[in-house]
């Protein structure tokens, strides 16, 4: 693994809890749709049916345990990153690093945080990776 692919996986996780609480909101709302006719209760002599909300809230709980789940895992990968960056002693590349790797902001927010224009700070990033894989390297293996 390269130190880009090391240091971009919780960019990867950020991104797919996001989509997951886009999901866990949409089903949110599905599970708001539900008429009340749908829960008039019926006379029957068949046994009783489960209702039909309740499909939507199991849904939901599984849904919130997976996101959990990767909140979890984010945690964890950002803790590693974030020992990785550590170990580096140029506060500008740990300033940098930290910016885009752990707290996920976009390439324009790291900008502005460092004070630089954009294209500085992806000439700074390039620096930092082609320097950093050798030390990457030697503490993977």
């Amino acid at each position: 693994m390269a130190v880009k692919e090391f240091l971009e996986r919780a960019l990867h996780l950020d991104g797919a809890i996001d989509a997951k609480v886009a999901e866990l909101t949409h089903l949110r709302e599905l599970s708001l749709k539900i008429g009340t006719s749908n829960l008039e209760e019926r006379v029957t002599h068949s046994a009783p049916k489960e209702a039909p909300f309740a499909k939507w809230v199991e849904r939901i709980v599984d849904k919130e345990k997976e996101i959990n789940t990767e909140i979890d895992k984010l945690v964890d990968v950002k803790l590693e990153i974030s020992d990785f960056i550590d170990g580096i002693d140029n506060p500008q590349w740990q300033s940098l690093l930290r910016h885009r790797y752990v707290l996920c902001k976009s390439w324009p927010d790291v900008a502005v945080e460092m004070d630089k224009g954009l294209s500085t700070v992806f000439r700074i990033h390039k620096t930092i990776l082609e320097n950093l894989e050798k030390i990457f390297q030697n503490e993977i293996k």
